[in-house]
């Protein structure tokens, strides 16, 4: 039985996974790298403020959300990440 919270890994090769779910049940998955979508930025009530998801990295926070923008694009060229990945689902049906 797999651990309770996610997903485990069990096997890799090349950019083709083997992962089981919480419920016990195996899947295969392919990695893809993502394009970068995001703007980098969040609010808290009157501000915004740049926001690196591979970080953690937070820029000062402003009250105009394009100059939260540029800071974290600004910061995009510097990040070296920290090897956090993202899974999502998709439908190969839908390709």
């Amino acid at each position: 039985m797999a651990k309770p919270g996610g997903l485990r890994f069990l096997r890799r090769k090349g950019h083709d996974l083997t992962v089981r779910d919480r419920d016990g049940d195996q899947h295969r998955a392919t990695l893809e790298k993502l394009a970068r979508v995001e703007d980098g930025t969040q609010e808290d009530g009157a501000f915004s403020f740049g926001y690196c998801k591979s970080c953690d990295w937070t820029g000062p926070a402003r009250r105009a959300r394009e100059k939260a923008r540029k800071d974290a694009v600004a910061h995009q060229g510097d990040c070296e990440g920290k090897g956090k990945i993202r899974i999502g689902v998709s439908d190969p049906d839908q390709d």
